[in-house]
């Protein structure tokens, strides 16, 4: 009786340890590239000009969605990324959180990350954090990321990694490898040094155990720095413009791209490999977001619809080679990726909807409407679509930060009845009018009231959160660390 019931022990672990390869074979990697600040028109299927060949081809042998909204911020986009949520229910639609900032992305929040670990996913994070660092529980590897080399505030020299703000004041040391301060690649262009690291994690990666790699490149923020050689591709002559580089930036992200899909074919992982590449807002330089109206900081179009295409070369072949005109938002890769992923656990109060089907086979979008943002700090903006219909009710541009606040009450309405009364709606077919040049609110105005009605119901059920931007403080500066961006100056919230 004890021999069989041993070969049958033995047996069952046997299947249960293939199951769980089977699984694991079947689960794809992921990895989730953000590129920041890209604009729409910076891409060669938009804009012939781009020399970026390796986004080019992933593109072309993928799906490209010409749909895909974000927020108008970095820091607000990266919030409704990581939680599936808009960041008008988080608290997260006003600032870009500054460095001086006392706050994070609240901790009552599973995190994508800890999402794909409970699915059995690796996961590891390269390039720029910025979702708050006050406190060491608002950091990548206390928010599910198993490993992080990054930086964690907002912006940096792209050799130096010297973390600046606008007003200088803040101004410090921004690199670590997981929680340590590090000098690796010391005077290396950050986009060759992340890609490098991104590398690394792939190759030592087994390939059994489904991988989660999260790049989020600092390419193109400002300052405009690159290496000579990618901007004389777009200016062979004569001194060097700001544009040239601008573009040359680009072409370097491009490049780092490449050397993370080779590392991928390098560890045998391309195949059963899902890329999701897209910009956490549109650009912030004139032109870039042509022929789409407006740029980062604002609910135009030009601010909030972002380049994206997902590749996956495991897909039916006849799903590959597609644009995709269904509307997706930043807050839909969150349950889209645990749906790839396998997680079983149902998530509540989500804002995203899985898109999966729609990318991967061809199945009609499930969303019909997204809120751009509703923002009553300072100045009312609320911005939504449904179908073709898109409102903008107040004030569609952020401030400008030379603008008083007491300048800032007179000029800018601050609540739903100010916007009426200065006449701030905006209304666009954006099927017919993509680039919102005819304003049809005194036309429509059944609609433009069914839309208004929309936001009032939201506005009055409490759902919009009051924006979390405290006020700024003097002890987060790096000089009262060494000089190094550092956590541990404020409690998480």
């Amino acid at each position: 009786m004890l021999v069989p019931l041993l070969v049958a022990l033995l047996c069952h672990c046997g299947f249960s340890l293939q199951q769980r390869r089977t699984k694991y074979h079947r689960q794809p990697h992921v990895v989730l590239i953000l590129a920041d600040d890209l604009g729409f028109n910076d891409v060669p299927w938009h804009n012939p000009t781009m020399q970026a060949p390796t986004l080019a081809n992933l593109a072309k042998e993928g799906v490209i969605l010409e749909q895909n909204y974000v927020q108008p911020k970095c820091a607000p986009s990266r919030a409704a990324l990581m939680t599936g949520r808009y960041p008008f229910h988080i608290g997260r639609q006003h600032e870009s959180l500054p460095p001086m900032m006392p706050t994070g992305l609240s901790t009552k929040y599973k995190l994508l990350p800890q999402r794909m670990r409970e699915a059995g996913y690796a996961t590891h994070a390269v390039g720029k954090w910025h979702l708050g660092f006050c406190a060491w529980d608002y950091t990548p590897t206390r928010r599910g990321f198993d490993s992080f080399f990054g930086f964690y505030s907002h912006s940096e020299d792209y050799y130096s990694r010297q973390s600046k703000d606008t007003s200088g004041v803040f101004s410090g040391y921004d690199l670590r490898n997981n929680e340590n301060v590090t000098t690796e690649g010391a005077g290396l262009y950050s986009a060759h040094l992340f890609s490098k690291k991104a590398g690394e994690v792939i190759r030592k990666h087994d390939r059994q155990t489904p991988l989660f790699l999260y790049l989020a490149f600092q390419s193109i923020h400002k300052p405009l720095q690159v290496p000579d050689k990618y901007a004389r591709l777009y200016q062979p002559y004569g001194r060097l413009t700001k544009e040239s580089r601008r573009r040359g930036m680009v072409t370097a992200l491009d490049e780092a791209v490449r050397n993370v899909t080779r590392a991928l074919k390098q560890n045998k992982m391309y195949r059963n490999t899902v890329i999701i590449f897209l910009s956490d807002n549109g650009g912030s330089y004139r032109n870039s977001n042509w022929p789409l109206r407006g740029r980062k900081n604002s609910v135009w179009e030009g601010g909030t619809r972002s380049v994206a295409f997902m590749s996956y070369p495991k897909m039916a072949k006849k799903w590959q080679g597609r644009t995709v005109s269904e509307m997706v938002h930043i807050v839909d890769w969150y349950p889209t990726i645990l749906a790839l992923a396998g997680h079983k656990a149902k998530v509540k109060e989500l804002d995203g909807v899985d898109q999966w089907l729609t990318l991967a086979a061809g199945w009609p979008g499930p969303r019909k409407s997204l809120i751009y943002n509703i923002n009553d700090a300072l100045r009312f903006t609320a911005a939504v679509r449904v179908g073709k219909w898109k409102l903008i009710w107040g004030y569609p541009e952020g401030l400008r930060s030379n603008v008083s606040r007491k300048a800032t009450r007179a000029a800018f309405a601050q609540n739903l009845g100010e916007a009426n009364n200065l006449d701030l709606l905006h209304l666009y077919n954006l099927e017919k009018d993509p680039n919102e040049t005819v304003n049809l609110a005194t036309v429509n105005r059944h609609t433009r009231k069914t839309l208004m009605k929309k936001v009032r119901k939201i506005m009055r059920s409490g759902e919009v959160v009051k924006p979390d931007t405290p006020f700024l403080r003097k002890k987060s500066l790096p000089v009262n660390f060494g000089g190094v961006v550092s956590p541990g100056w404020c409690v998480p919230r």
